[in-house]
């Protein structure tokens, strides 16, 4: 009987914690300077709908964020780089971790790939580009050749 209590009681207290959990995770949308925290937050396709706690709805478009905290995920705005160092406007990526002063993130971008000439062409789909950036500044871009050794260094297992 005493081991019935105690079980009834062990998952009372579990749900409990799990629902604190919950309730306590705080969204957040920086922009222009200012940071508009939140119980909820709707990520769009142009822009972000905050509700803040005094219940007003907010429609603050991706263009204009600096930064968004959402469902346990933060993305952050930094400067989009192609092929070498040319800077091409800037972009919302994803942070995964951090190293010895270095950060990952990943960016999503949807393109098409292959060659129609030897039919191996793939239409629009997603595709994830892995970057390094340190203070701030593009650092490397991970690709088929150094992912081997740079995705380990932070702590990624590569397959």
């Amino acid at each position: 009987m005493i081991k019935l209590w105690n079980l009834l009681l062990l998952m009372l207290i579990s749900a409990l914690v799990t629902q604190a959990k919950n309730e306590e995770a705080v969204n957040y949308v920086n922009s222009g300077g200012k940071t508009y925290f939140c119980q909820k937050m709707k990520s769009g396709l142009f822009c972000a709908k905050v509700r803040t706690s005094d219940g007003n709805v907010l429609k603050i478009p991706f263009t204009k964020v600096d930064s968004y905290f959402c469902n346990g995920r933060l993305y952050e705005r930094l400067p989009m780089v192609s092929e070498g160092a040319q800077v091409n406007g800037t972009a919302l990526m994803e942070y995964i971790t951090t190293r010895n002063g270095l950060r990952l993130y990943r960016y999503c971008k949807f393109g098409e790939c292959g060659d129609l000439y030897n039919s191996t062409y793939k239409k629009a789909h997603q595709q994830f580009v892995f970057l390094v950036f340190q203070d701030g500044k593009f650092y490397l871009e991970v690709d088929q050749k150094n992912a081997a050794t740079v995705l380990p260094f932070f702590g990624i297992q590569t397959i």
